[in-house]
């Protein structure tokens, strides 16, 4: 019998988090395996719903922009200081490069040990192939004003594609092609009035899913404000399959 691969919203909104809400992230799971991608604001909460944090196989993080791994922070504090705590047992991490040296200063600018050895901060680069079992992983840059890693997940015959943020990029069609769900960022419902290449509108996002024959179309990293019903509407203009609106803790 197979184990099946689940994923679960930890947080959708976009830059901050709406009321009750969190940034983005996202559990991956099959069995006891677990994988927490993207660790933005209100999301270490949200999956303690789901998963006992001692317990996370690796953490994988698409770039370092605040609203993608602030919550870390909570997570390291109760690694170090929380009930029952492993102690330091270099926990996986997946992100950019100079994400270990970046996040420690934030940290502490006087901290001699960073994070204590409670992580192994492993730097990954696009084209880049990642196995933590059962999870591969690959990593296809996108169009951002900061190295940001998309992400293509598969596990046990499944496979979730997840834009991180991103511009509208032809080169995602590829990397996203097949994927039986495809996690894209849908910031916009209008183009940037100022002509900014930063992010993506809901209709790019549909028009992505269409091209890359995905199976289902979960909309991430939505503005706070917007009706969300709209976006989804925009998205079907191109995309005939299922479209969900990232909600906290859905399951996808």
């Amino acid at each position: 019998m197979t184990i099946p691969f689940e994923a679960i919203v930890l947080g959708a909104s976009g830059t901050y988090p709406k009321p009750g809400g969190a940034t983005s992230g996202f559990l991956l799971r099959v069995g006891k395996f677990t994988v927490w991608m993207d660790c933005g604001t209100g999301t270490f909460a949200n999956l303690q719903r789901h998963t006992d944090f001692r317990q996370l196989s690796a953490v994988v993080i698409s770039h370092l922009h605040l609203d993608h791994f602030l919550d870390f922070y909570p997570f390291y504090y109760a690694l170090r200081y929380g009930k029952d705590s492993p102690g330091p047992e270099g926990l996986e991490v997946y992100a950019p490069a100079g994400a270990e040296e970046h996040m420690a200063q934030l940290l502490s600018p006087t901290a001699q040990d960073g994070f204590g050895g409670y992580f192994d901060f492993n730097p990954v680069r696009s084209g880049d192939k990642i196995a933590v079992p059962p999870f591969v992983f690959t990593f296809k840059r996108t169009v951002h004003p900061v190295e940001t890693l998309a992400v293509r997940v598969e596990a046990n015959g499944r496979s979730l594609v997840y834009t991180a943020d991103t511009a509208w990029s032809e080169e995602l069609i590829d990397f996203a092609q097949g994927a039986n769900v495809l996690v894209a960022e849908a910031t916009l419902q209008e183009p940037d009035a100022a002509g900014q290449k930063v992010h993506m509108t809901a209709e790019e996002a549909g028009r992505l899913a269409h091209d890359s024959r995905a199976g289902r179309l979960v909309l991430t990293h939505l503005a706070p404000g917007l009706d969300p019903t709209v976006s989804m509407d925009q998205a079907a203009k191109h995309f005939r399959g299922k479209i969900l609106a990232g909600i906290d803790n859905l399951n996808i």
